[in-house]
């Protein structure tokens, strides 16, 4: 788990987690989230999702709740971000609408 990850990067972390909820993240996916980070960082933050199972992610996700999600802009932004993760595949299956109720109870 990161520690000290500024907003972007916390941010790219959890679209990622929402772009791999069908168990793989497509390009259409990543086009989404690579330009919300230098090179260098989205490397560094994808390299650190790819390392997580689905328990450590969603407890990186829940360590970053009280600094990046206090209002509920700040979450209703998240959500919308990946709901547009979700629809860059055109698809927004079951697991993507599972994830994403389980997003809104635990933001």
């Amino acid at each position: 788990m990161a520690d000290n990850w500024t907003y972007p990067e916390f941010h790219a972390f959890t679209m990622l987690y929402a772009a791999n909820a069908d168990g793989r993240i497509i390009l259409e996916e990543e086009n989404l989230i690579i330009p919300t980070l230098p090179p260098e960082a989205y490397a560094r933050v994808k390299s650190a999702f790819m390392a997580c199972d689905d328990a450590v992610a969603l407890d990186t996700i829940l360590s970053y709740r009280d600094k990046y999600c206090r209002s509920q802009a700040d979450k209703d932004k998240i959500l919308a971000d990946m709901l547009a993760i979700y629809h860059a595949n055109t698809a927004y299956d079951q697991i993507e609408r599972g994830v994403h109720q389980l997003f809104k109870r635990m933001l």
